[in-house]
C-alpha cells in the first residue's frame, strides 16, 4: 500500500493545480478521478494542472483515468494538463503514446 496524497494549491491566474504524491493504480486511481472531477465541477477553472513530481507508480489504470480525467475535464470547458513529470511517468506516458494528449508544449 503507498502512501497516496492529493493536495489543492491555487493560481492567481485561476488555475487549480492538484499536487499528486504516490503511487497511482488500480487501488487509487478512483481518488485521482475524484479530485478531477470535484475541482472541474465546484470550481470551474480555466485549466486544471496535475503535478506529477512525486508520483512514484503508474500502471495502466492510472494511465486510463489520467485520460479518462483529461476528457471530463475537457467536456466541462477546462483543459486539464500533467506538469513536473518524473522520469519514471514521463516514460510511462510516452511508451503509452498519451504523452503529447496529456502534456503543454513549451
Amino acid at each position: 500500500m503507498s502512501n497516496f496524497t492529493i493536495s489543492t494549491s491555487f493560481a492567481a491566474d485561476g488555475t487549480t493545480l492538484l499536487h499528486v504524491r504516490g503511487e497511482i493504480d488500480v487501488s487509487t486511481s478512483a481518488e485521482l478521478l475524484a479530485a478531477v472531477v470535484n475541482e472541474v465541477n465546484r470550481r470551474r477553472p480555466p485549466k486544471l494542472v496535475v503535478n506529477m513530481l512525486h508520483v512514484t507508480f503508474l500502471d495502466s489504470t492510472g494511465l486510463t483515468t489520467l485520460l479518462s480525467a483529461h476528457r471530463a475535464a475537457q467536456q466541462l470547458g477546462t483543459a486539464l494538463v500533467v506538469r513536473e513529470l518524473s522520469a519514471f511517468v514521463q516514460k510511462q506516458l510516452r511508451v503509452a503514446g498519451i504523452y503529447e494528449i496529456l502534456t503543454e508544449v513549451q
